[in-house]
């Protein structure tokens, strides 16, 4: 009897109709109050209101439905909960069912998330990666769509890529003004401040040549001495553009073996590998955009990376949240309850590869 009492006590903190009409009549504005009350009884919540949380989708966004389900691992156990989160009319990803199934069996959250989402993750930067590819393959580029799969990709890297595209169409004001704004937009500072400086350089030379009609066979010396300079000093983007112009035009040699010191391992002279970890495959999405209450960011990451960080500044540069991601795949939500309104840019690092965008918070 004393089992059963204590039971009853414990089950939806003790309330059961209170708790479901709580859920069943909540607004947007009470997120985040019943929210906390909700996580706060698990992992004691009945079928009946875990159901309702489910169906609140208006209130509650995937993630925070998502985590408490995952509080309450007993219910989870039940295939009429899995099945109904499945078949309901606005149904969880199918990545969160999967991962639910395995916590409800004492698979940790993390391990879950990493093994799921890896394959998924490897798909879609593949079909991106194919997308640009055929773009680049077709006999005539279409250089708006090639910019646009660049933008979708993200990072330093498809930044400067977009900027050529600028410069092969002879658009020297958009390739200039993309190229000023990669630091505040990438927070760059030390080595990669200096790379960026470096490839400014190399783009102000390119930017002459284009509007003197020049070729590089037509550098002039001192063109040539500032290409040696940056071959030698930089081992990024305009590292790599100096070594093979001077190269192919002016019968320059650079090696670029590996090179093997005591015990250091191997090590490149001509890429670093710093920039080779600017890779694909980061994705980072918001909504609802403008927000009011709430935030989710849903973000993807490479492969090779199991965390990332989402930096969030007003629209004078000021940071005004950080926080940490893990697991291929998932989301944040951002309470914003407390933010002033206006626009936001937020900014997702990942081991050096970025993707900024603009958030808007409404009152």
């Amino acid at each position: 009897m004393n089992a059963i009492v204590k039971y009853k006590k414990t089950k939806d903190g003790g309330i059961n109709d209170a708790t479901l009409s709580d859920v069943e009549t909540a607004w947007p504005e009470k997120m985040w109050q019943l929210r906390a009350d909700l996580l706060d009884k698990s992992p004691h919540l009945s079928m009946e209101v875990l159901k309702a949380t489910a169906d609140k989708t208006e209130v509650f966004p995937e993630s925070v439905i998502f985590e408490i389900m995952a509080a309450n691992p007993d219910e989870l156990k039940k295939d009429e909960l899995i099945k109904y989160l499945k078949e309901k009319e606005n149904p969880l990803p199918p990545y969160m069912i999967n991962i639910l199934r395995q916590v409800a069996y004492g698979t940790t959250y993390k391990t879950a998330l990493q093994n799921q989402m890896a394959e998924n993750n490897r798909l879609k930067t593949r079909a991106t990666n194919d997308m640009i590819r055929s773009i680049l393959n077709q006999e005539e580029t279409d250089y708006n769509a090639l910019r646009n799969w660049l933008e979708n990709r993200g990072g330093v890297m498809a930044d400067r890529q977009i900027i050529q595209t600028y410069l092969t169409e002879g658009n020297v004001d958009n390739a200039l003004a993309l190229a000023e704004i990669i630091p505040q937009q990438y927070q760059l500072s030390n080595y990669d401040m200096n790379e960026h400086d470096y490839y400014m350089e190399m783009l102000d030379l390119q930017v002459d040549l284009l509007q003197q009609g020049r070729k590089y066979d037509e550098l002039t010396s001192g063109e040539v001495a500032q290409l040696e300079t940056l071959a030698q000093n930089s081992h990024g983007t305009a590292g790599a553009q100096a070594r093979s112009i001077l190269e192919q035009s002016y019968g320059y040699h650079f090696c670029n073996c590996l090179n093997i010191s005591d015990n250091q391992g191997f090590k490149s002279t001509a890429v670093d590998p710093a920039l080779l970890n600017q890779d694909y495959g980061v994705i980072l999405s918001v909504e609802p955009n403008p927000a009011r209450e709430w935030a989710t960011f849903n973000y993807t990451l490479p492969e090779t990376e199991s965390k990332g960080v989402i930096k969030i500044s007003d629209a004078t540069g000021i940071v005004v949240k950080v926080f940490e991601v893990v697991g291929k795949q998932g989301q944040y939500v951002w309470d914003t309850r407390e933010v002033k309104p206006g626009v936001y840019f937020y900014t997702f690092v990942v081991n050096g590869a970025s993707i900024t965008s603009k958030l808007v918070i409404t009152k």
